[in-house]
């Protein structure tokens, strides 16, 4: 064994030297909480007379935006219209960066949205966060592309959640924010892929990249079975000796994991629906909140305080304090100088002893509160969706109104829909609503600011190595190719110890795998795999997952495929898809279920282009209901809407951005034959399709073609079911040009 890394506790001294009071590079300020320790900031504001107005920019959007070296940065959706049939092809998501001195735009990254319920008003929800130390910055997208990008725009890597982990979407919209801690970038979501994550219920999961390369960490899933989407968003604190990551959860708890390596370090269940809002901790006390259904009570919505030195099931034995019957679902909390502050669903500011729970006074700030408070200088800026923007100076007796203002909209009638919440940075607050971003400051003003406080100290532990992660945790490759691995070892608190020299073996399940030293090594198979590798290092071992694609074309005929098995590395297959006996021959079927009606299959990489997709496929009838069934080609689904008659071509199906439908009548229990492909020319997407009775000869005609002018260039081909009845397919093939 050798050392070849920094210590856990080496890293954290680097990391906390690139915190600057001075960028707001975390949708909640550098220390993750609402606070900036910025002084002397504006008490006022006037849109009208210009009055402390720095600059203002017509493209808005509802998550917060991150200010880092000089530069704004913020997720947001393009400002065309879904409702003008002629303008809604042009609507999508996109990243913005203004200069923060002069609020000049200086770059765009422009991109679709696509295989996802999310309606445009929610589009760009995940606000950004920034790496203080790279410069880099990142993006998770309705879509689930996650970006980082270059302090000028250049996207330095990428992953598609969706297609390579199987991100399950909601059609709310709710997309939780990343979070940068050392070298890692984290992000959550549930999902259901391969191997033993396609089993179902689908967990809320932590996804732990490497924040320079992209590469895989590790995953976490500390809770439960999904009762709800979310977005609550983690925080990194150190509690105890140790440095934890705590979220709130899917299934309606609190958990927290090592921020390091993803071991569940203790949970406490609150809700019987998702929780959304963010916690926040003070030295061993978390904070958090939800506005729905409690599991032991009958009324609605609670605000609670935990021990969070604890260890387990925290729900009874963490408790400190809790208060019910307060519906605060959607915005983060906020503590202070012994004071929780809470912005609750029905527009009350409360401020409760963050000691005991006695609720000290309440503030109206409106009708519904959704934006988190900041506070600063003596001041809490808060905010409130129906446009209203409040300036206040809190104290434990009573809260102060320095300023008020309700802004409208600018295009239309009523107010300028706020959800944002403020960002401070370098003397200037950012207000982000829907139609506009508002810089606020004093001319001239010189920067002042106390600094950041350090998190508290780590426990370096023992030299006793008791978690292993083998790094990349997953990868894949297609054709041939290698994977050099790294096997880190970590002590009990999670701090770092080492890497570790260590022996590598492929199981049996990936048999055109190859151990080389360090190197797994991939080639030659005629058929898909998936697999773990292990590492063994003494006595210690620990695992990681591959999946291998073969190069050339691809057919799946499902010949000998029995009981539950699928394609071993199709992402979101198991149980959507069975084999069945039809007519003596091996088929898959789709059969109806309680869950959502529209499933996503995906068969191969983000990467892939240029290629031609085809299946046989057949609907059965319930209830006089007929299926939808469809082929996807590089994020572009041809669907064969059984109800309706018609064969449509789509991309967003919530405002069908680009889409074409003719008229094709399937009749049940008759095989057809589908067929897509995509070809760019001159800048735009050709999506081409054709269905025929599968008895037939293929016709020389595409039946259907739609255009898109802003083309899906890639895109892993997959299966899209709308289960109103059964379905089935077969003789499923992706042919490469």
């Amino acid at each position: 064994m050798k050392l070849t890394h920094l210590t856990g506790l080496t890293l954290c001294l680097v990391f906390a030297t690139t915190l600057n009071a001075g960028d707001w590079a975390h949708w909640r300020g550098p220390e993750m909480n609402g606070i900036s320790r910025e002084t002397n900031l504006p008490e006022r504001f006037d849109i009208k007379t210009g009055e402390n107005v720095l600059w203002d920019s017509p493209i808005g959007g509802r998550s917060t935006p991150i200010v880092m070296n000089g530069r704004v940065y913020l997720n947001c959706r393009t400002d065309d219209d879904v409702a003008d049939p002629v303008e809604k092809i042009h609507a999508r998501e996109q990243v913005v960066c203004w200069d923060a001195e002069t609020g000049e735009v200086l770059w765009k990254d422009v991109f679709n949205v696509f295989q996802t319920d999310i309606p445009a008003p929610r589009v760009g929800w995940a606000s950004m966060v920034g790496d203080p130390e790279t410069g880099n910055v990142y993006v998770h997208s309705v879509s689930g592309i996650f970006k980082c990008y270059d302090p000028d725009g250049n996207v330095l890597w990428q992953h598609s959640l969706f297609e390579e982990f199987g991100k399950i979407s909601g059609y709310g919209g709710r997309t939780q924010t990343p979070i940068i801690d050392e070298d890692r970038i984290i992000v959550s979501f549930f999902c259901l892929n391969w191997g033993k994550t396609a089993v179902p219920p689908p967990k809320q999961s932590f996804y732990a990249f490497d924040k320079k390369t992209g590469v895989l960490q590790w995953v976490s899933a500390p809770g439960g079975p999904p009762l709800d989407t979310n977005y609550s968003c983690p925080i990194v604190t150190v509690i105890e000796g140790q440095r934890m990551l705590i979220a709130g959860n899917a299934d309606g708890g609190i958990y927290s994991i090592n921020a390091r390596t993803g071991e569940p370090i203790w949970g406490a269940k609150l809700s019987k629906r998702g929780l959304n809002s963010s916690p926040v901790a003070d030295g061993n006390l978390v904070y958090i909140s939800n506005g729905e259904d409690n599991i032991d009570t009958i009324e609605f919505g609670r605000v609670q305080c935990f021990d969070a030195s604890k260890t387990g099931d925290i729900t009874e034995s963490g408790s400190v304090w809790r208060v019910d019957d307060i519906k605060a679902g959607y915005a983060s909390l906020l503590v202070k100088d012994g004071i929780l502050y809470v912005v609750t669903d029905t527009g009350k500011l409360t401020a409760f002893d963050s000691k005991n729970g006695n609720i000290l006074w309440e503030y109206s700030i409106g009708t519904v509160g959704k934006g988190s408070p900041v506070w600063a200088d003596g001041k809490l800026y808060v905010m409130e969706v129906n446009g209203n923007i409040h300036i206040l100076k809190p104290s434990r007796e009573k809260c102060e109104k320095l300023y008020h203002t309700q802004l409208l909209a600018t295009k239309g009638s009523g107010t300028d829909e706020i959800y944002a919440s403020p960002a401070i940075a370098n003397g200037r607050v950012y207000f982000c609503t829907r139609d506009r971003l508002l810089c606020i400051g004093k001319k001239d003003h010189e920067v002042t600011s106390d600094p950041v406080p350090e998190l508290a100290a780590e426990d370096t532990g023992s030299e006793e190595i008791a978690t292993l992660r083998l790094i990349p945790y997953e990868a894949r490759v297609t054709g041939s190719g290698s994977i050099d691995y790294e096997l880190r070892a970590y002590n009990k608190n999670g701090v770092f110890l080492k890497t570790l020299e260590f022996e590598l073996t492929p199981d049996e399940k990936l048999s055109a795998a190859k151990a080389q030293g360090s190197k797994l090594v991939l080639e030659g198979a005629d058929k898909e795999q998936a697999g773990l590798v292990t590492a063994k290092a003494g006595d210690l071992t620990t695992t990681a997952r591959v999946r291998y694609f073969p190069e050339g074309d691809w057919k799946w005929d499902f010949e000998g495929y029995t009981e539950k098995q699928v394609p071993a590395t199709w992402v979101n297959a198991f149980l959507k898809l069975k084999p069945t006996e039809v007519d003596g021959q091996t088929s898959m079927i789709n059969s109806t279920n309680k869950g959502r009606p529209s499933v996503y299959m995906w068969l191969g990489p983000p990467e892939m282009t240029g290629y031609t997709m085809q299946a046989d496929v057949l609907m059965k009838e319930n209830r006089r209901q007929l299926p939808g069934i469809g082929l996807t080609v590089q994020r572009y689904n041809l669907i064969l809407k059984g109800n309706y008659g018609k064969l449509a071509v789509q991309s967003w199906a919530p405002h069908l951005r680009m889409a074409k439908e003719v008229k094709f009548r399937s009749d049940p229990d008759v095989w057809y034959t589908m067929k897509c492909k995509v070809e760019i020319k001159d800048g735009e997407a050709h999506v081409l399709g054709k269905v025929w009775e599968r008895d037939k000869e293929e016709p020389a005609e595409w039946t259907i073609e739609a255009v898109d002018p802003h083309p899906n260039e890639n895109g892993s081909p997959g299966i899209y079911l709308y289960s109103m009845a059964d379905s089935m397919i077969d003789n499923v093939s992706v042919t490469k040009e």
